[in-house]
């Protein structure tokens, strides 16, 4: 199956989180791959690495519209490195019940991976794997070829007012 997770709100990244913890509960092996989240600063990631049958890559730490001294060159090349990875994932002999693709939704509308090399290479991947893709402004050609798409649409939200991000909660 096929499962993205877009939309413009908070809790496409936790609904995935959350799949995977249900996947893992059944003894699942599951693969996540991140995009523009470092290692070792989100909650999710430290906790998810203690655990059996997991295993996380993470690619592309941090976005050069988000953080200054990173170009899109630098970028592009490490989001070129994760759709790689997911490639060598398709065509290994390692098996996962679930894969998670974190953020790639951002990374296809940035430009940083190739749409449409990346729409086959999920149709491929998705006849051995359930996968979860997550992340804003999903493709069209995705949603076409996805099983669930759910869109998480904000109401309201504090970062609105000024709150900044908290630990435990955004991250």
């Amino acid at each position: 199956m096929l499962i993205i997770n877009t939309g413009n709100a908070k809790g496409k990244t936790t609904a995935a989180i959350g799949q995977i913890i249900r996947s893992l509960g059944h003894k699942n092996r599951v693969c996540l791959i991140q995009l523009f989240k470092g290692e070792n600063f989100y909650g999710e990631q430290k906790i998810l690495a203690k655990l059996e049958n997991f295993d996380f890559f993470s690619y592309a730490k941090e976005h050069p519209f988000c953080i200054k001294g990173i170009t899109v060159e630098e970028v592009s090349k490490q989001c070129r490195e994760a759709v790689e990875k997911v490639k060598e994932l398709a065509n290994s002999d390692k098996k996962y019940d679930l894969i998670v693709l974190d953020e790639f939704n951002i990374a296809l509308r940035d430009k940083f991976i190739d749409e449409n090399e990346f729409t086959e290479i999920i149709k491929n991947l998705a006849q051995k794997f359930d996968i979860v893709i997550t992340g804003r402004n999903v493709p069209d050609n995705l949603i076409e070829i996805a099983d669930l798409v759910t869109e998480m649409k904000e109401i309201k939200h504090p970062y609105r007012n000024g709150v900044k991000a908290r630990a435990g909660i955004e991250f």
